[in-house]
């Protein structure tokens, strides 16, 4: 879950239809580290650039999509297309479109997309984006969560059948949040700033559980990730701060049945205590 990255200014709220500022955008080495150091993972050594990093061309974003209540605010849900490895260095041109508002519980998401193509024009990356915001300011301004065990159809889901990989396993120090978000001060990496927004402790970014995700499409895929990788992501729950998080898939086989062309896989992070934090459908070319 998460809202980082972008400068707040005035502004009228989001609106379906509204084109976003075309911009740059490139991967850099302190991008890369901050990635990889704030994940506590090794990084590559075939210079890859990890592909949830192609979801950063959206991040500068948030500043034109909010509305103006940010308490509580939450990421909901990430799509990502991934067309090509990026390039370290290389500036990519940025577009995005708000594409619909729609309401959930008490909340109202936006959905919007991005998409960042190369020199040539080039589609590199799309990312789907849904951005929640409470449509009241909580009683007493603090923000509060259900109970997982108690919420409808509380465990969970049906794992499905195939073959199982990952079980990455990281305990999130706030030493982490703060590495992998660049040394800003901001909701996940300041308590100070995530009570600002109502919220009990620092929330950890959706950007650093959705990153555990796409790391582990990248070491099961390979190449077929990085050139048609697809995926589809529903945050569930918050990660906070000293959580233990494990990271599980299952390679589904065709992803619509016998003679898709693509195959399929399902990942889900999951608490030690077994809360699920988010669950994600994807596939590649097969």
């Amino acid at each position: 879950m998460d809202a980082s990255g972008g400068n707040m200014r005035d502004q009228a709220e989001p609106f379906v239809g509204k084109q976003l500022t075309d911009r740059q955008f490139a991967v850099t080495d302190s991008m890369i580290a901050d990635y990889y150091g704030g994940l506590a993972l090794t990084p590559r050594n075939d210079a890859k650039v990890p592909t949830m990093l192609g979801s950063d061309a959206e991040n500068r974003y948030f500043g034109e999509i909010a509305f103006s209540n940010h308490i509580g605010h939450l990421w909901m849900r990430q799509g990502l297309e991934c067309f090509g490895a990026l390039t370290v260095g290389q500036a990519y041109s940025v577009s995005g479109r708000i594409r619909d508002i729609y309401p959930h519980r008490d909340r109202s998401v936006v959905y919007y997309v991005a998409e960042a193509r190369d020199g040539d024009g080039n589609l590199a990356v799309r990312t789907h984006h849904h951005q929640s915001f409470l449509r009241e300011k909580p009683e007493g301004g603090q923000v509060t969560f259900r109970d997982p065990s108690k919420k409808p159809g509380a465990r969970k889901f049906v794992i499905p059948e195939g073959e199982r990989f990952g079980g990455l396993t990281r305990t999130i120090t706030l030493e982490m949040c703060g590495t992998f978000f660049h040394g800003d001060a901001n909701y996940h990496t300041d308590k100070k700033e995530s009570e600002a927004l109502g919220f009990r402790d620092v929330v950890v970014g959706g950007r650093m559980t959705l990153a555990y995700t796409a790391h582990l499409l990248e070491e099961r895929f390979g190449d077929a990730w990085w050139h048609s990788g697809r995926l589809d992501l529903k945050f569930t729950n918050p990660t906070w701060p000293n959580d233990v998080i494990t990271a599980r898939g299952v390679e589904t086989g065709p992803a619509d049945g016998n003679g898709s062309d693509r195959s399929g896989a399902f990942v889900w992070l999951e608490k030690a205590d077994g809360t699920v934090v988010l669950i994600a459908e994807a596939s590649v070319a097969a």
